[in-house]
């Protein structure tokens, strides 16, 4: 046989063996990958653990790297649930704090009423009460932040909801024009939902002529819904969009009784169903928009 047709089936021979190496190699790696996506997947979905790699190869490196990810976003996890029960620890030794010298000032300003009843006495006992409301809202935002409270997660009809927060507003506000569109079902806690929207529908109702229109629109598809509540209120003004949603923070026309805490609330509750909430000026009113993503019960976040 002649030594370049030797030469050359070596050389074949040896590409070949490469080529089955570097396919061998390729699949090796391909699986790893997928078994380390799967991982990843089950670790945000369920909260499964990721394997800590003990191999002496080049995809170590990578698959401890995501363990160490892993274990820093559990770290956080837990430095920020301690940081929100030490706030509401706080925020409830305060409230307690003040309930009792309250109470008694009350009942002070309420005996002073009864014997010697004035315009004085009487704001004292409006601004005692409105004292008194704050500080529960207060403490009940920071519990809603903190997982205090207990949502009972079910499928209920959204369009439905509405309506019926609608049959209660409407006899406050009877020349108010209220509309529905759009419909679905969305899972959530009925109650603290309800409370969500009733806040921004009443906000809406308030912050309207007296023959105003609130439109609220509801949008499903397979992966969300999404709720607009829109007015023809003229809107707000644009630097105070960004700060809508902060306690304690109270647009020029708010209601003189308003402490800033409603929306706050609402967005608590909002982000409590895994939803995101924004607002923005839009056709000469304000329009707040909710988006709430179908989540499967056994995925955490």
């Amino acid at each position: 046989m002649d030594t370049t047709v030797i030469i050359l089936c070596v050389v074949c021979a040896a590409l070949a063996v490469t080529a089955i190496v570097f396919l061998v190699l390729y699949l090796r790696r391909k699986k790893d990958i997928e078994t380390l996506a799967k991982s990843v997947e089950y670790y945000i979905e369920k909260g499964t653990p990721l394997d800590f790699s003990t191999k002496d190869n080049c995809f170590a490196p990578l698959q401890n790297g995501f363990n160490d990810l892993q274990n820093l976003l559990e770290l956080e996890k837990h430095n920020t649930a301690v940081q929100s029960e030490k706030n509401t620890e706080f925020i409830s030794d305060v409230s307690h704090q003040l309930k009792t010298p309250l109470a008694a000032l009350r009942l002070y300003c309420e005996m002073e009423h009864s014997r010697n009843p004035g315009e004085h006495t009487e704001k004292e006992l409006q601004l005692i009460e409105k004292m008194e409301g704050l500080i529960y809202r207060l403490l009940r935002l920071e519990k809603i932040r903190s997982d205090a409270y207990v949502m009972e997660f079910q499928f209920y009809d959204t369009e439905d909801i509405v309506k019926e927060l609608i049959a209660d507003f409407q006899p406050l506000f009877p020349k108010k024009k209220f509309s529905v569109t759009g419909g679905g079902r969305m899972r959530c806690d009925r109650d603290w939902i309800s409370e969500a929207l009733g806040n921004l529908i009443k906000n809406a109702a308030e912050h309207t002529a007296e023959d105003g229109n609130i439109k609220i629109t509801i949008d499903s598809s397979e992966k969300s819904t999404t709720i607009t509540i829109a007015d023809d209120g003229g809107g707000v003004a644009e630097d105070e969009l960004p700060k809508l949603f902060t306690r304690f923070h109270k647009t020029e026309n708010a209601s003189p009784n308003s402490a800033g805490i409603g929306l706050a609330i609402t967005k608590a509750i909002v982000e409590k169903h895994h939803g995101t909430i924004s607002a923005e000026n839009r056709d000469k009113g304000f329009c707040v928009v909710m988006c709430f993503p179908y989540i499967d019960g056994y995925i955490t976040i």
